[in-house]
């Protein structure tokens, strides 16, 4: 339950915001096409309507929610074809930034040496004891950061805003991609790779790179059923990452 005097470094409706992201990733509660009805999630979060009223706002912001007039505000169902729209959008965006962190000159060896530690942390997520949903769930929060702190790196801040909507867009889609794959260290590898490329500045690796992954491997062979079931079934499980084989 969430209560007022917990919140430190953020305000109420900011908490509520992130409360219920979490629920749409993975809560049976709030499945695409249903309603969040504020009076209902002030009670049982022990909050007044107004921070209910802002953490929505947020989340509509993000295109993630849609009030409805009357019935509340409807968790949006992105259908295959917008996730699939959404990743060709999230390619074009990336390779703007891309081209411009190289073209300028903007990524240094200090810099690689951050991103490592974030993929770092990333891979000792593969030894956590902790339930799988818990660890997707945080590798998804760090590979968010990743990927906009690139963004940021390259200083077009409208750019980096449309990519924060993709991102928080097609977490969901993202979140099944991770619940269907076992191998940790072959996604650590991937994002490895993109750091390679930017300190070597090749954007031609870095396109071929990241259409293998944003597209060719999740299309592969064998994971359409797997991605199919979701994430909130696939989830219900034991850890079952690994590290990969050596």
């Amino acid at each position: 339950m969430l209560k007022a005097h917990s919140f430190r470094h953020s305000t109420l409706g900011e908490e509520v915001a992130s409360y219920l992201g979490k629920e749409l990733l993975l809560s049976e509660n709030y499945t695409p096409g249903s309603f969040i009805r504020e009076e209902e999630l002030a009670k049982a979060l022990n909050v007044s309507r107004a921070p209910v009223r802002e953490g929505i706002k947020i989340l509509e912001g993000f295109g993630l929610l849609r009030t409805i007039p009357q019935k509340g505000a409807m968790v949006v169902d992105f259908s295959p074809e917008e996730v699939e729209e959404l990743y060709d959008i999230r390619y074009a965006l990336e390779e703007i930034v891309f081209r411009e962190i190289i073209e300028k000159g903007l990524f240094t060896r200090d810099d690689y040496d951050i991103f490592r530690k974030k993929l770092d942390r990333m891979l000792l997520l593969g030894m956590n004891t902790d339930s799988k949903e818990t660890i997707l769930l945080e590798f998804s929060r760090i590979d968010m950061d990743f990927h906009t702190s690139l963004a940021e790196k390259s200083g077009r801040r409208w750019t980096l805003r449309m990519l924060e909507m993709v991102y928080r867009q097609i977490q969901q889609a993202v979140l099944k991609d991770l619940a269907a794959e076992n191998d940790m260290k072959a996604l650590v590898d991937e994002h490895i790779r993109i750091l390679d490329a930017l300190l070597a500045g090749d954007l031609e690796e870095l396109k071929k790179g990241r259409f293998f992954s944003y597209f060719q491997r999740r299309i592969a062979p064998g994971r359409e059923d797997r991605l199919a079931s979701g994430v909130r079934n696939t989830c219900a499980g034991k850890n079952d990452f690994t590290q990969g084989e050596e």
